[in-house]
């Protein structure tokens, strides 16, 4: 893709459904703030890495916050421009594009909201390649970079700076401040340039999610392998079907958590979330878990769920697919496995997982 045109927002938003696992924003308020801001200033222009000069500094962008919050309150451009002004003039240079840093649909769609607002090209790739919950979770991380210094511009203008510090401790800086911003913020984190994107390899972020959201477009729920061209554009596999049986969750930190019960003809499943689906069990035995990604499928309407808006007796398909491989290390499980959110549980890697009967 060269750009982000109206016609693209839907697919984008689609498909940025996949890579946020059960959590990423509501898909809705994504696809009305991508496509007003299509209409106020154009079609976004997309940029790949190798296209800027090597040490060409880039921003990037992640809304953070309560989802909830964020409906009544989105981001302004004054928010955008005062996150440009406070780390440009930390930095002592002004910034060539703009640089997601998690897929998700909210997450997609803001910093392409923010690149049209500043006038600038967004960068087609991310950080994460899918949705994590904070943003020191990221393969720019992994690969050593540091997080530091973060910048948090909250919608009155008021801007929050931490220039050093451990990852765990900046992370509860964050957090702290977060009710003070009214739970919603614009965050940006790391020194980037666009030679550490590049090195990075996390390409086409942007372009996979509007072909993926393609295929999520044609899937066809109610005939036999009508969820092909999406699991075909993904990877993935359906790894059961069941009845919503039970949702218990609760809010900490603004994070969404809880557990989903399916009743489906194998017994009960569960799946564990904290923002995104964490982990897929049936009867104790463990079937899929994060790092890799574990969507939630409406079985009559093919539509991918967010787990807080899953219903009581809503018929749904659970399907996984797989993460960027060094999401699976030692290194990369110790930072996003199953045992980093506080589960007594080992990965069990996308290709080990067995399919299980239907209902």
């Amino acid at each position: 893709m060269e750009h982000v045109a109206e016609a693209e927002v839907d697919d984008v938003v689609r498909g940025a459904l996949h890579f946020g696992s059960g959590g990423g924003g509501d898909p809705y308020l994504g696809q009305q703030l991508l496509a007003a801001a299509v209409r106020r200033h154009g079609p976004i222009p997309l940029m790949t890495p190798q296209a800027l000069d090597p040490d060409a500094l880039v921003l990037p962008v992640v809304s953070a916050g309560a989802p909830y919050a964020l409906i009544e309150k989105a981001h302004s451009t004054l928010e955008a421009e005062t996150l440009r002004s406070a780390v440009e003039t930390r930095t002592g240079r002004t910034f060539a594009a703009i640089l997601p840093i998690q897929l998700g649909a909210v997450n997609v769609a803001v910093p392409l909201v923010v690149a049209a607002e500043l006038g600038l090209p967004c960068l087609d790739s991310d950080l994460m390649r899918r949705t994590l919950p904070s943003i020191d979770m990221t393969l720019l991380r992994l690969s050593g970079h540091p997080v530091p210094p973060i910048t948090v511009v909250g919608g009155a203008g008021v801007v929050a700076e931490f220039s050093r510090g451990e990852d765990t401790v900046l992370g509860e800086l964050v957090r702290a401040v977060m009710p003070s911003l009214g739970l919603v913020a614009l965050v940006s984190a790391y020194r980037v340039t666009a030679r550490d994107c590049a090195g990075l390899g996390a390409a086409r972020s942007i372009s996979e999610c509007a072909r993926i959201g393609a295929a999520l477009a044609a899937v066809s729920p109610s005939l036999p392998g009508g969820y092909e061209p999406y699991l075909r554009a993904c990877g993935g596999r359906l790894l059961c079907t069941g009845t919503v049986a039970e949702v218990v969750q609760h809010s900490t930190d603004g994070w969404p958590r809880g557990v989903v019960s399916l009743q489906t003809s194998g017994g009960f499943v569960r799946i564990d979330f904290q923002n995104e689906n964490l982990i897929v069990s049936r009867e104790g035995t463990v079937l899929a878990t994060v790092p890799d990604l574990i969507g939630l499928a409406d079985a009559n309407t093919g539509a991918l769920m967010q787990s807080t808006d899953l219903a009581l007796g809503q018929d749904v398909h659970v399907i996984t697919a797989p993460v960027d491989p060094r999401w699976h290390t030692p290194e990369g499980h110790a930072m996003v496995g199953p045992r980093a959110f506080g589960y007594a549980v080992d990965p069990v890697p996308f290709d080990g997982v067995a399919a299980v009967a239907s209902a």
